[in-house]
């Protein structure tokens, strides 16, 4: 039986970072556990209107609790689920995990399988909490790690196996067993965000900058100048004049850039209520305001739901109509102001006065308003989906060549990128 000469497995998350990420967590659930729990002991031994506005933090809570949960039992999969991959001298081992699956697929194949061999780098994020180092040793948050890519025949077709690295001497180890095995050894500067998707072999045979080397016994004093001669021919290359068609190019991203800004501020829904939405609410706390008043009066009935319900009903359709576009958290901004506004319209404590009783049956109607605002808002939609469809911006049109035969007639896609 052959015997393991080297075994690379991601790496664990340091201790103190270990550490540290549970006590953030707890805290994070102790105050979401807190924001559920604490407006319901404050309501049972103090019932007045500020404890009935803290019951606004109990879904906050409990959405709190469930995100941090879930981060939390995450993190631990990912800290307990590593790849890993095993050399022997004359075949490779794997087991991957895949965080979407949560499902492990292993492999292997013999080193006389291996066609070609790259070697480049891949993002690592968070990359301080998983390499030892000294307290005061600053460490950036992302940096460029090694990867050798293995590319091996499986039958009719050929297949891409990454091994990330977090020190490149692992990487020379594994170049002593395998590249010297007279198999093409190329340097290069692409990243791939997916190994697992079907082009990456494709982008790496293609990439322009790829260049053959042998291994001298330490790759990454080989790699360092094939990277110091991109950077510099990259530098050339933008002190030369433009043609025609990479301007028309630049201008098409350019303007590509601009659409997508427009999409994304569109997106917020902050940004799509606009002044005249936001008008609403001072006429809404004015007219809750005028009917506390009446009640008190004895003008009105106090415990008549009808006036609450169209007061709410009426202010989210006219709301929902003057928005410059929609976007469903509109629906909980609404329904969250409606409830801290009328909560000021009476500050009597007596359960027995008509402004009371008024006004907590405006509150009442606007804490169960939120599904009957998302039914108006599913009907408001589709009455103004005309109006919000003129108001997209035009996406720009691909950049026409004159030869076709010199250029695609599409831009090109996503570029991979040191």
């Amino acid at each position: 039986m052959s015997l393991v000469l080297h075994e690379q497995r991601k790496p664990k998350m340091q201790p103190f970072y270990w550490v540290l990420s549970f006590e953030m967590h707890a805290l994070g659930m102790l105050l979401g556990l807190a924001m559920t729990v604490g407006p319901l002991i404050l309501l049972y031994y103090w019932t007045n209107v500020w404890t009935w506005i803290s019951l606004i933090a109990i879904p906050v809570g409990i959405y709190m609790g469930i995100r941090i949960w879930n981060s939390l039992k995450r993190n631990i999969w990912f800290n307990t689920h590593l790849d890993e991959y095993l050399l022997y001298d004359d075949h490779v081992e794997y087991t991957r995990w895949d965080p979407e699956t949560r499902e492990a697929s292993k492999g292997s194949f013999w080193i006389s399988d291996v066609k070609e061999l790259y070697y480049g780098r891949y993002v690592m994020q968070y990359s301080y909490a998983y390499r030892e180092s000294k307290m005061t040793e600053a460490l950036p948050v992302v940096e460029l790690m090694p990867m050798l890519y293995l590319i091996a025949a499986e039958g009719m077709k050929d297949r891409v196996v990454a091994i990330p690295f977090i020190d490149a001497m692992e990487a020379n180890r594994w170049l002593e067993v395998i590249g010297r095995k007279d198999i093409p050894l190329y340097l290069t500067s692409i990243l791939i965000p997916d190994i697992e998707d079907e082009s990456a072999l494709d982008l790496l045979r293609e990439d322009e900058d790829l260049e053959r080397t042998e291994f001298d016994g330490n790759i990454e004093r080989q790699f360092r100048p094939y990277l110091e001669r991109l950077i510099q021919r990259s530098e050339e290359a933008e002190d030369r004049e433009l043609t025609e068609e990479e301007l028309n190019q630049v201008e098409y991203d350019m303007q590509m850039l601009e659409y997508e800004e427009a999409l994304q501020k569109q997106r917020s829904a902050f940004r799509g209520i606009g002044w005249l939405a936001w008008l609403v609410f001072p006429v809404q706390y004015a007219i809750g305001y005028w009917l506390t008043r009446q009640a008190e009066q004895g003008h009105l009935d106090p415990d008549q739901v009808l006036y609450p319900i169209l007061l709410v009903g009426l202010s989210a359709i006219l709301f929902l109509f003057l928005v410059k576009w929609m976007r469903w958290p509109q629906i909980i901004i609404f329904s969250v102001i409606t409830f801290v506004s009328l909560v000021f319209v009476d500050f009597s404590e007596i359960e027995t006065d008509p402004s009371y009783r008024m006004s907590s049956m405006l509150l009442g109607v606007s804490m169960v308003s939120l599904p009957v605002v998302g039914l108006l808002y599913l009907g408001v939609r589709y009455m103004r989906r005309r109006r919000d469809a003129s108001k997209l911006p035009p996406k720009p049109k691909p950049y026409q060549v004159q030869h076709e035969t010199d250029l695609p007639a599409q831009p090109p896609g996503d570029q991979y990128w040191t």
